[in-house]
């Protein structure tokens, strides 16, 4: 299965997806959604804690994102999202710098990389779309965040099914700037501080 860029320089480049399943990339129309609201990202760094083949990141690349940071702790995954962003480096001749990929935890990867990487957060998208079974890493992360002053936009992904819900989810925000919705699927965007 392979997933396509949908707007912006690299409208239509082909993403390799992971080949088990402990990876789900995020529906398509989600993204549509969420980047048709934000389409141009020229003043931001994209930052997706849990970034499976790197889709969103690679999205906010094509909209003119200054740099994208892409975590992925599942092996399979970050091999895959690895050889995307060499592929995107290649094709669109994209300096080393402006896309880094790292395999580690979420928490440890706030904890170590977030000050290191942006000591300044107000330009920053965090994309956190953790497996939606795992209700406490959302929280520890989402806890994490705060307590480090996290002032950019934070895009939370779940499920009605099986993730957090809406309402716990927003209760976490200092204020929600929208949400977006597909099926049991939603998005949060909002601040933490």
């Amino acid at each position: 299965m392979s997933l396509k860029i949908l707007g912006g320089v690299a409208r239509g480049f082909p993403l390799a997806t992971p080949k088990s399943d402990t990876t789900r990339p995020t529906a398509v129309l989600i993204k549509r959604k969420l980047f048709d609201w934000r389409q141009h990202m020229d003043d931001y760094v994209f930052i997706d804690l849990c970034a499976g083949s790197g889709a969103m990141g690679f999205e906010a690349f094509s909209r003119g994102a200054q740099k994208v940071l892409l975590n992925e702790l599942m092996r399979g995954a970050f091999l895959t999202l690895k050889d995307n962003k060499a592929k995107i480096e290649k094709a669109f001749s994209v300096d080393e710098a402006v896309m880094k990929v790292t395999n580690i935890e979420a928490k440890q990867w706030v904890q170590r990389e977030l000050q290191y990487e942006l000591p300044d957060t107000k330009n920053a998208i965090l994309y956190f779309d953790p497996p939606y079974e795992n209700h406490a890493l959302y929280f520890d992360v989402l806890k994490l965040l705060k307590e480090l002053h996290f002032e950019g936009e934070l895009w939370v992904e779940s499920d009605r099914l099986k993730g957090p819900k809406l309402a716990d989810l927003t209760g976490v925000f200092h204020s929600i700037i929208k949400t977006i919705e597909q099926g049991d699927h939603f998005v949060v965007v909002g601040k933490l501080v």
